[in-house]
């Protein structure tokens, strides 16, 4: 009876002996993956958008029905940007980083490099599948909401904002303002 007691008060000590954390590329995808669905800044933006889509609309929008209608696409993008690179063993860091060069043209040409590649993992660059994959599933999925909408309305709209991500990526790169060292 005494080695049964003594046994289960070693066991409970243990217990109650916190484990070491080890990152891990699992878990660290993990993590990565939750930041960037509970990110403050991009909530922040998601809320204030359906706020501004019901002032917009003169109140025919529900700010609850639009909030559910960003958060979805939201999910879906961030969920397939993520997976797909962890499939395809690809980072899944977005932010644009600025190139070394120097001059116009090599700029410019980093820029739209930037804008449709990911970095991989031994080097070199390889077509960002994960990140354009996430904004057309993303589109596409708020065809749920908005009945109106039909695939090649979304396509178009999706293909000119990624046209658009890249004019953004060539003034970032010309103008170093938000954009990642």
């Amino acid at each position: 009876m005494g080695v049964v007691l003594a046994a289960m008060t070693a066991a409970r000590a243990t217990a109650q002996t916190p484990a070491p954390i080890r990152v891990t590329p699992r878990n660290a995808r993990e993590s990565a993956y939750l930041n960037d669905l509970t990110n403050p800044r991009a909530l922040a933006w998601m809320a204030g958008g359906a706020a501004i889509e019901r002032f917009r609309s003169g109140e025919r929008v529900e700010f609850a029905d639009e909030l559910a209608y960003r958060a979805t696409k939201r999910m879906v993008g961030i969920s397939v940007r993520h997976g797909l690179a962890a499939a395809m063993h690809l980072e899944t860091d977005t932010r644009f980083h600025l190139c070394q060069c120097s001059g116009f043209g090599p700029r410019v040409a980093h820029a739209l490099v930037e804008t449709f590649t990911d970095p991989r993992e031994g080097g070199g660059r390889a077509l960002a599948v994960p990140r354009i994959a996430a904004h057309y599933a993303e589109n596409l999925t708020g065809m749920a909401w908005q009945h109106d909408r039909g695939v090649t309305s979304v396509v178009t709209g999706t293909s000119l904002s990624l046209g658009v991500q890249a004019l953004i990526n060539v003034g970032r790169e010309l103008t170093h303002i938000g954009a990642h060292q």
